[in-house]
């Protein structure tokens, strides 16, 4: 699951004859910074509603389990093949299937309840960890046979995490959303710290079958709390077409909004760019440029949360003082610099800092991606959008993994990681130049 959030400015392609007269229902509007001043106790106000609460902390449980298996495929892939293109593989077998199960996923999550869809897909989860672990115990060592089940657990993966995303908006009230989405994120990256840590101590002691089981188990804490949530309540709309009809409708929604597809393209860039880092390069960094075992690798993963968890609480607390726009920019720039730092240097605690960088940069990019979608999207197509925004996110990863794992084999990752941070560097400047970072700075009224 991916956490992905925050806050202005009349932005290009239209925006500015948008917001020229007074908006009416499901206008956009530009935002506006003369509220009261944020205080960073506001960092977690969404958190007194319970119902988030209990979510929220099952989800940190979740998705640590997730990590402790998100450390253990690249190793076991790594450690099978001696390959960085296998790795990149593993990626793709899982990320692809969830986005091409988008155009049925999208509509589900506007026409199922969410918390059901959920409930499902958490178990199966569970159930395809528990298979991974099986395969290991076993002495399967073939990579074909890792990859066949990665493709189950993407296919599940895809139909939850736009319910997942969608769900928030089904716990807290609007004006709690943008710290509720921060949140989400914070507690995603936060597992990203945890689970990593984790995962280092059990992969050096016990082997990568319990870290596949440990997240198997994970999930269970997700099921166990929805089950306790009350029934949201929304009416999920009536089918009135075929699903990949109403993911067509979605698809014209989202291009009348300038804002949203800026937030595809960030997406993409963070998926490309980005998300790569942790899924693809670090482990042979760790192998190849600091020449560190298990633990130390769990430590290099483990950095990326951690500069998400210190980054969480200002942003959660003090994004809505600043325009989106700038947060959009500011990310993509830190980004870069920090891919830039750890390609620099072979001293193992330097590389450490600049994935702390890197982990700091994307909860800012996402957060503020995600929230900019949100907050300019009618609730009726809600999931349709997020839908499309999961499955940008999520193809743009593993096609980033197909074609950065033999780069990185054929060239070394320090060539390829230094290119991705001087592209992220790039984009910063062709957002600001062309005016689109500005598109993110509007709202929607009349929900």
């Amino acid at each position: 699951m991916t956490g992905t959030d925050t806050g202005h400015g009349a932005g290009a392609d239209g925006a500015a004859d948008e917001t020229a007269t007074a908006p009416g229902p499901g206008a956009l509007r530009p935002t506006s910074n003369a509220t009261a001043r944020p205080r960073l106790a506001d960092a977690f106000v969404a958190l007194q509603v319970p119902a988030f609460r209990r979510f929220w902390l099952s989800a940190i449980a979740s998705n640590s389990g997730s990590w402790l298996q998100g450390l253990a495929m690249p190793y076991v892939m790594f450690r099978i093949t001696d390959s960085g293109a296998w790795v990149g593989a593993s990626v793709f077998a899982i990320m692809l299937p969830m986005a091409l199960v988008g155009p049925v996923a999208g509509p589900m999550a506007d026409r199922v309840p969410r918390r059901t869809i959920l409930l499902v897909t958490q178990t199966t989860l569970a159930v395809v960890a528990f298979g991974f672990a099986v395969c290991w115990w076993t002495g399967v060592r073939d990579p074909w046979g890792y990859l066949a089940v990665s493709v189950v657990y993407g296919v599940v993966n895809g139909f939850s995490m736009p319910a997942w995303q969608a769900f928030v908006s089904d716990l807290v009230p609007r004006e709690m959303l943008m710290n509720a989405i921060t949140l989400n994120s914070a507690q995603f990256n936060a597992a990203r710290a945890i689970g990593p840590s984790i995962g280092g101590v059990v992969l050096a002691a016990f082997g990568p079958g319990w870290a596949f089981a440990g997240n198997g188990l994970s999930f269970l804490a997700v099921v166990a709390t929805l089950t306790t949530l009350p029934a949201p309540e929304r009416r999920p709309e009536r089918a009135t077409e075929s699903a990949l009809r109403s993911f067509v409708e979605g698809g014209r929604y989202a291009r009348t909004q300038s804002g949203i597809l800026t937030g595809y393209v960030a997406a993409t860039l963070l998926a490309f760019f980005g998300g790569t880092l942790v899924q693809v390069h670090l482990v042979v960094f760790a192998e190849e440029v600091f020449d560190v075992g298990e633990l130390q690798y769990g430590i290099l993963v483990s950095a990326y949360g951690v500069g998400a968890i210190l980054a969480a609480p200002p942003l959660a607390a003090l994004g809505p003082m600043f325009a989106r726009s700038r947060m959009l920019l500011i990310s993509l720039v830190s980004f870069g610099i920090a891919e830039l730092v750890l390609v620099a240097t072979r001293f193992f605690w330097l590389g450490v800092a600049g994935v702390v960088l890197a982990g700091a940069a994307h909860i800012v990019l996402a957060s503020t991606t995600n929230t900019a979608i949100q907050l300019q999207v009618s609730e009726a197509m809600r999931g349709r959008v997020i839908s499309m925004y999961l499955m940008v996110l999520t193809i743009g990863m593993p096609i980033g993994a197909l074609v950065q794992g033999p780069l990185s084999d054929r060239f070394g990752p320090r060539a390829v990681v230094g290119t991705m941070g001087a592209m992220m560097l790039v984009s910063a400047a062709v957002f600001a130049v062309s005016g689109r970072a500005r598109t993110f700075d509007h709202e929607l009224d009349g929900f």
